[in-house]
């Protein structure tokens, strides 16, 4: 069973590689870049503890709604991939 090669298969699957990549190491990035600011004196040390606590306090129900719309379009695009995978694979 010979499969033919896809091009533009191949470039998704290779820029989607890249930019996974690339968007953690920016993430990485600046989470250390936030560690190191906020350990590098008392005063910053202070904020920081102080942004970890209103992080802490938010509320889940006070978010829920666009939780729900997140879950929902999680959703529909799991749906569309599997309809999509599903017409590709019927042709």
């Amino acid at each position: 069973m010979a499969t033919e090669f896809d091009m533009f298969f191949t470039f998704r699957w290779l820029l989607a590689i890249v930019c996974t990549v690339y968007a953690v190491v920016c993430i990485w990035r600046s989470w250390v870049g936030w560690l190191m600011y906020f350990r590098s004196g008392r005063r910053t040390a202070v904020l920081g503890h102080y942004a970890m606590v209103l992080l802490l306090r938010v509320r889940i129900r006070r978010f829920s709604c666009e939780l729900f719309q997140i879950a929902a379009l999680l959703a529909i695009l799991g749906w569309l991939v599997y309809v999509h995978r599903w017409v590709e694979g019927a042709t």
